[in-house]
């Protein structure tokens, strides 16, 4: 039998009765003759109905418990016996007939249904949904784990029950753990996490504080507390906020805190005497604590802290996120804003530690805010530029250059991306104009007086009537000798503001200033220093950016004695006198009537060696092939010159090159190695400028669009392709005698005037030809050369007379159309033959490709070429692109058949900020369209490059940028440390925001303008995206977004506003539940326009906020701040409310959508916000106290007259859940639409994770009624309130609470520690004083003719819980209550302790009743003993008055009592420490009986000592008759006798 159960249950289970015996036969492995015999067998009379009976009673369960024996059976026997029961049934060869075998297992399987493992996993789901207890919130890792245990330990028997089987092994999975291992991938989320996560993960990397210093610092504050105050985690974390109030401290505890003190007490002398005190352990703990009232009648009792903190704010009000953004938006820049805002006393009780309120709570664009390594929150400003920063420097004031450059140097994302050489730029330019100014200024008599005592007034000298700068430094020494001291004070003044961490880069930046106007700039500074400060602030950048000067004086400072260099100090600012007391300020005052940027920037470059950005460009920058005529007018001599074009090639080799037939052989060949010394120069710089062979293309393309068009024609340049080389036309003017004479020279460019900007700057444009030919030639305005370099390396730049081309040929080639001749004028043509080695197919495919870089794009930013041709001879071809400007921003090129769309957008800047020989320059961003078919425009999201007027490289931009960037030799890309390039780069964030309107403002965008912002939102770098010169391109943009009005809100096409105040990621619920005006009216924020779509790193990088779970919190968190501001919202909306949080946090399977900290954290603010609506019509948070779900939402498990209307005091207490906000949710269905059927069951569910209890008995005994009965701090306590605690413990610890199974002990322990019991006294406690049942109860003891008579107070229970009606509902209430008071502590007579103590400690009286020789006995081992110090004290005040009766009625209480109460005390052990037989010996308590005199005899008045006095017994009487001296009473118990001990008698006898 139970190798079938064992091996068939399942298969009965899952199967009927004709695949159970199938798969018998299949198990069995019988075949032929054997197996037709065994069906023959089974299919006959009784085996057919057995089998039947067997499969039947395995599916109903019959056989469950017999299976879950055998299921102890060691395996490895068990499988051992089923294998040999097998062999019996494999000699069966039967074949019974199935089709007349009755089959009821069907019917059987239909009502007992196979559970399936998903119905398991979903019942434990719920389980521990409703269940709050497995999250534990608060609770040390030791007690959650065993919480688990306890839950999981119950969550088996739930499960049995809601399968009703009897265990749940039953349901064929085995045990219950093991079910849980196999199945673990399947756990509820929260389960597993908490399993294997939450209780054991840690986090890749821990910060922790250093034990040692924490240590010091508890040890430290420990002297602060008052009296008897005992150091709590909750001081502890107020401690180290306080003394580091910028870092968010988590304290996790490993152990109980009474260990932890333990460590600090051991070290706390050493850890006082230190060097270092902590500065929050010298103010006292000054700590808030728990303000609930501790008195349970609203006591008036408050802690001398509170009252001390409330006196000295003045009973601040509390305060809102609202109130501290309002203080902030007027805190002064680079100000302590934790000082300023006085943030500890005012903001921290309600809103917590600045950063962590910042971090959590601050999303605005007017705020930046930096963190300093002192420990300091300061605030920048979030709209600084470069522009901003150079006019603070033109002003000269000290305070706004710090604010600038240090806001500056944070929103570029620090000294990687910050643009140093554009900001020294500035710099220089800056302290040029300041330093010319005060010159200016002084007057070499009086003027230094005048400017101390503000008789003269400062006058402004226009800088550009202003002669050079160096020549004005040798005129007036003397002026300068008054000026270098007063910029050295204002340099140190602006060093100064900034935080030390951020001096070194603020010096690098002002050094390079004044270092152009003064050369020894470190030293005059020093110079200035009057205060040791200052002194010190210079050493330290002095050794981190290497200043000599700097350095040494560190050296002397720290050389000299400490009060030298102080006295020195005060010596040096006395000795300034009335000269250096001018400060910054004062200087701002000088320089106010400083000219602007706009009016007042060209200052001439002083040529030290730091201003090579100034060096003044020469008149012919560069050298381009089509230099145009300039206006298209030449000159009379120019003129002359073309009439006779070869004799102005034949002046060029004359007179530039020396080629004269008079000179003499030996000028000739000095002449031939200067030729060839100059060539090998020429080709290693053709060659080694560009990577690429094809560049020479788009030089050309560039030096066409420089050229002079004539009006009537489409600027065009043509390539033609063919074998023997490239034929390039081009329609424009044509070229002139300068333009040739600049073709042979290298940095000497026809193109002039003050806009040329960068451009052609190394004059090598035309060279990179020689690439692909070795003699390229000009045909043009009757000039026709070659420069010829195959007959040396000077043809590079020397000209050679050729024959004409035939311009007209080449005019046709230009055509596919041999009949239809381009009309255009080419009026110049460049002829590039190949090499010889460029002829073959391989090198010529390679020459084709080369056309490939001249992309549709190339024709944007060009100012005049509108068209370019390609014609190709090899596949007579032709591509042509020209470019169409559509308006509103668009253009188009068309490229063949195809059409390639962008939107422009460009913006003129005035140059001569950073160059005073270039007034404006241009730059323009363009995005790549797709154009449709209906007309609408869609983002191209392509990599661009970035165009200097041609193509570079791209850098991982989404958009096209132009500008007139520097570029470096090989033109192929940016030149980095240019600051020319890096002031342009400054420009383009302000470009691509101010694009966006434009670009919404598209027709195609007009009924939809959410699309449009999508779109343009996409083209929006990111950090990490853009590489090399443009990596803070994406942050700049960003920051720019940041502050502008780039977003639409929901509801309107013209609501702009800043990213962050807009809600991303809404959905109707959202909607319904925050109307119009409620988000923006409590947190500032609107909805995002639901067209608008971003990425989620686009959207953190702008900062917008996320619909979710923490703008749910904030929006109630504020509303809670705000008066009747809950409750005016309504129940129902408060419903939904919390139905939504519980839906955006929490999935229906109970996995949190959150990690496991965020979650954490939600529900710790949650439980801080009194939003939860209590029974009474008030608000509360679960902080204040415990809160308990309305009783029927959960079942108390009480009913009838146990129920709560048993305890009115108690269930007043209790702080409920409001009724009507359950059911508000079901019933407002109507009005809020986003309610569903389970919203009931996730507001319930939601209340379980922040804490809020179920009513159930044990719950409010455990959280409830112990901590009230327990508080040592409550002194006036409601005596009903009282009773009706313990006596709702005592009926509850009376039932069949499964919970009681395991914590009974718990509670009993508990109440017997803590409890505070009424008595006839007061309400005491059991373990402090001894406590015994009065006459009510049943007390056998009249204490009255005991206690009343030696005058000894006796404590005992007040008969109130007898009273109480809950006892009249139970059978045997009183026994009842003296067993719950036994248990408890309370006794009928005195208190009897067990105590241990060693060998040292125990009195010579009982260590003589030990053992007589002391040296047997270990001074180490562990006595234990029974003493009632209560006994002794009432037989020691019988024997002292004498009071016989009273004496007489003590031994009859004994002898009473003692077979319950006395007998098994009367002997102690003795153990050795190292193990052993105990000793036992007498106990103190039969000492205390014995070893007093206090017995009455029958002999005569006075009191004896029981060894004196004899047993009055039968036997006794029958020796000694009737005159010996007896024990009075006579002792009825046979345990209480006299034992002869030698002469003596005592009172004992053993039975």
């Amino acid at each position: 039998m139970r190798s079938f159960i064992t091996t068939w249950k399942e298969g009965c289970q899952e199967c009927t009765v004709s695949e159970v015996f199938r798969r018998m036969l299949d198990f069995y492995k019988t075949q032929g003759r054997r197996r037709k015999k065994f069906k023959l067998m089974l299919s006959s009379f009784p085996f057919v109905g057995l089998l039947n009976v067997a499969v039947s009673s395995i599916k109903f369960g019959m056989w469950d418990s017999i299976y879950d024996t055998f299921q102890a059976i060691n395996q490895n026997e068990l499988t051992k016996t089923c294998n040999e029961k097998y062999s019996e049934y494999e000699i069966i060869d039967v074949e019974p007939s199935l089709k007349d075998a009755p089959v009821i297992a069907d019917d059987h399987k239909k009502r007992i249904p196979r559970v399936s493992v998903e119905e398991i996993i979903s019942k434990l789901a719920t389980y521990f949904e409703l269940d709050y207890d497995i999250n534990s919130y608060g609770k040390s890792l030791l007690e959650r784990r065993i919480i688990l245990l306890r839950k999981l330990y119950h969550c088996e028997f739930w499960l049995a029950e809601q399968f009703c089987v009897k265990t749940f092994k039953s349901l064929g999975y085995g045990e219950f753990l093991m079910f849980l291992e196999k199945h673990a991938s399947l756990l509820p989320d929260q389960i597993y996490k908490f399993l294997i996560g939450d209780i054991c993960e840690q986090s890749p990397l821990e910060v922790c504080m250093l034990q040692h210093q924490l240590v010091v610092l508890v040890s430290q504050a420990l002297n602060g507390l008052w009296g008897d105050e005992i150091m709590t985690k909750q001081m502890i974390s107020s401690l180290l906020t306080r003394q580091f109030p910028l870092i968010s401290f988590k304290i996790l505890e490993r152990g109980c805190m009474a260990d932890f003190l333990d460590i600090v007490g051991k070290h706390e002398s050493n850890a006082i005497s230190k060097a270092v005190l902590f500065s929050v352990t010298l103010l006292g703990m000054c700590h808030v604590g728990d303000l609930s009232a501790y008195d349970e009648n609203d006591s008036l009792e408050t802690t001398k802290v509170r009252i001390d903190v409330n006196q000295k704010t003045g009973a601040l009000k509390s305060v809102t996120s609202k109130d501290a953004i309002e203080v902030l938006c007027r805190a002064p820049m680079l100000s302590d804003l934790n000082l300023w805002t006085h943030w500890d006393l005012i903001f921290a009780p309600s809103l917590g530690p600045l950063l962590t309120w910042l971090l959590n709570e601050v999303n605005m664009k007017e705020f930046l805010f930096l963190v300093t390594k002192d420990g300091k929150v300061i605030r920048l400003d979030h709209s600084a530029t470069v522009d901003s920063y150079l006019e603070a420097a033109l002003e000269g004031c000290s305070f706004q250059i710090a604010v600038k450059l240090l806001s500056l140097f944070s929103l570029a994302g620090g000294e990687k991306h910050v643009p140093l050489s554009l900001l020294k730029c500035h710099t220089r330019h800056a302290f040029e104009v300041i330093f010319k100014n005060l010159l200016e200024t002084i007057e070499v008599n009086d003027g230094w007086n005048s400017l101390i005592q503000g008789s003269t007034r400062w006058k402004m000298v226009d800088e550009a009537s202003t002669s050079n700068l160096s020549s004005e430094l040798h005129m007036n020494l003397f002026k300068i000798d008054k000026v270098v001291p007063v910029i050295s004070r204002f340099v140190l003044d602006c060093l100064g503001y900034f935080p030390t961490e951020f001096r070194g880069f603020a010096a690098d930046v002002l050094l390079s200033g004044m270092r152009s106007i003064v050369k020894d700039a470190a030293s005059a500074i020093l110079s200035e220093c009057n205060q040791t400060e200052q002194r010190i602030m210079l050493h330290e950048v002095g050794l981190s950016l290497g200043i000599v000067e700097w350095i040494d004086d560190y050296h002397a400072f720290c050389s000299s004695n400490p009060t030298d260099a102080f006295s020195r100090g005060s010596l040096c600012l006395k000795a300034a006198g009335p000269e250096k007391c001018i400060d910054s300020k004062n200087m701002q005052d000088v320089l106010g009537k400083v000219s602007t940027p706009e009016t007042n920037m060209n200052v001439p470059a002083v040529t030290d060696g730091h201003n090579e950005d100034y060096t003044q460009v020469q008149s012919t920058d560069a050298l381009n092939v089509f230099d145009g005529i300039g206006s298209g007018q030449m000159n009379l001599p120019e003129l002359d010159e073309h009439k006779n074009a070869a004799m102005v090639i034949e002046a060029i080799r004359r007179d530039e090159f020396g080629l004269d037939p008079n000179l003499s052989n030996i000028e000739s060949s000095m002449l031939k190695k200067q030729h060839a010394r100059l060539g090998r120069a020429l080709h290693c710089l053709s060659h080694e400028l560009y990577s690429q062979d094809s560049h020479f293309l788009l030089e050309l393309v560039q030096n066409a669009d420089d050229n002079i068009y004539p009006e009537d024609v489409e600027p065009t340049l043509t390539f033609i392709l063919r074998e023997s080389g490239i034929i390039v036309l081009n329609n424009e003017l044509g070229f002139s005698a300068q333009n040739i004479r600049a073709l042979c020279d290298v940095g000497n460019s026809t193109k002039k005037g003050s806009n040329a900007g960068y451009i052609g700057q190394k004059g090598i444009g035309f060279k990179s030809v020689f690439r692909v030919t070795d003699a390229p030639e000009i045909h043009s305005n009757g000039f026709h050369v070659k420069f010829d370099i195959s007959e040396g390396q000077i043809g590079f730049v020397l000209p050679t007379i050729v024959p004409p081309c035939d311009i007209d040929m080449f005019s046709r080639l230009a055509s596919c159309d041999v009949g239809h001749l381009d009309p255009k004028i080419w009026n110049t043509c460049i002829v590039l033959p190949f090499r010889a080695r460029l002829s073959d197919g391989t090198v010529m495919n390679s020459i084709m490709t080369m056309f490939s870089d001249l992309h549709p794009s190339l024709l944007l930013f060009l100012h005049r070429l509108k068209c370019i041709k390609f014609r190709n001879l090899f596949n007579n071809s032709l591509i042509v692109m020209r470019k169409e400007i559509m308006g509103d921003g668009i253009v188009r090129v068309l490229h063949g058949k195809e059409k390639m769309t962008w939107f422009l957008s460009s913006q003129k800047l005035r140059a001569d900020v950073i160059r005073p020989d270039v007034k404006t320059t241009e730059i323009s961003i363009a995005f790549t369209l797709q154009e449709p078919n209906d007309g609408d425009y869609a983002p191209l999201l392509e990599q661009q490059p970035v165009f200097a007027f041609l193509p570079l490289r791209t850098y991982g931009l989404k958009f096209i940028i132009q500008g007139d960037f520097v570029l470096p030799s090989s033109r192929e890309e940016v030149d980095g440390d240019s600051s020319w390039n890096q002031w342009l780069l400054s420009e383009f964030p302000g470009l691509f925001v101010g694009a966006e309107r434009s670009f919404c403002a598209l027709p195609c965008f007009r009924e939809n303008p959410g699309k449009a912002v999508s779109a343009f939102l996409s083209f929006v770098p990111l950090v990490g995206e853009v590489h090399g010169f443009f990596t803070s391109l994406p942050r700049l943009i960003i920051s720019k977004l940041r502050m502008s009005n780039c977003l639409l809100l929901e509801g309107g096409n013209d609501r702009w506003v800043p990213p962050c105040k807009v809600l991303r990621g809404w959905n109707e619920r959202a909607s319904i539940l925050f109307p119009d005006g409620l988000l923006s009216g409590h947190l500032g924020l609107g909805f995002l326009n639901r067209n608008i779509k971003m990425s989620d790193s686009l959207a953190r990088a702008l900062g917008i906020q996320e619909y979710g779970p923490s703008i749910l919190l904030q929006f109630i968190s504020r509303l809670s701040h705000v008066e009747n501001g809950i409750n005016s919202m309504g129940l129902s909306w408060l419903s939904s409310w919390l139905n939504e949080l519980y839906i955006m946090t929490f999935q229906s399977s109970g996995k949190t959508l959150l990690n496991s900290d965020t979650e954490t954290d939600l529900i710790e603010n949650l439980r801080k916000i009194k939003f939860i609506p209590l029974s009474d019509g008030t608000y509360s948070s679960v902080d204040e106290g415990t809160i308990w779900l309305p009783t029927d939402a959960i079942s108390t498990g009480f009913d009838g007259a146990q129920g709560l209307e048993a305890f009115p005091n108690l269930f007043a207490k209790l702080r409920t859940v409001s009724h009507a906000l359950l059911s508000t949710s079901t019933s407002g269905a109507s009005d809020m639409s986003c309610m569903d059927m389970n919203s009931v069951d996730n507001l319930i569910k939601m209340f379980h994770r922040i804490g809020v209890q179920r009513l159930s008995a044990h719950e409010i005994v455990k959280v409830h009624i112990l901590p009230a009965v327990s508080d040592a701090r409550v002194t006036n306590r409601d005596r009903n309130l009282m009773t009706e605690y313990l006596s709702f413990v005592m009926i509850h610890l009376q039932s069949s609470c499964p919970d009681c199974r395991v914590e009974r002990e718990y509670i009993v322990s508990e109440l017997r520690n803590n409890a505070f019991i009424l008595t006839n006294d007061g309400f005491k406690q059991p373990v402090e004083v001894s406590i015994h049942f009065s006459k009510e109860y049943g007390n056998p003891v009249d204490v009255n003719k005991l206690a009343n008579v030696v005058d000894m107070k006796w404590l005992e229970v007040d008969p109130s819980y007898l009273r109480h009606p809950v006892t009249e509902s139970l059978t045997s209430g009183l026994m009842k209550w003296r067993a719950f008071f036994q248990e408890i502590g309370v006794m009928d007579f005195v208190r009897i302790l067990e105590v241990d103590k060693t060998v040292a400690d125990i009195s010579p009286t009982i260590f003589k009743n030990i053992m007589c020789e002391r040296n047997l006995i270990s001074p180490e081992s562990i006595v234990k003993d029974w003493e009632s110090h209560e006994l002794v004290h009432l037989i020691a005040m019988l024997s002292k008055s004498g009071l016989q009766q009273s004496c007489i009625f003590l031994l009859e209480v004994l002898d009473t009592l003692w077979d319950g109460y006395f007998s098994n005390k009367v002997t102690g052990y003795c153990s050795p420490k190292s193990g052993g037989d105990s000793k036992p010996f007498k106990s103190s308590l039969l000492s205390s009986i014995c070893d007093v005199q206090w017995i009455v005899s029958s002999m005569d008045n006075e009191l004896h000592y029981p060894k004196d006095l004899f047993y009055d017994c039968d036997a006794v009487r029958m020796i000694l008759g009737a005159y010996a001296p007896y024990a009075v009473p006579k002792v009825g118990n046979q345990e209480v006798i006299f034992i002869e001990i030698g002469k003596a008698q005592v009172l004992r006898k053993y039975t």
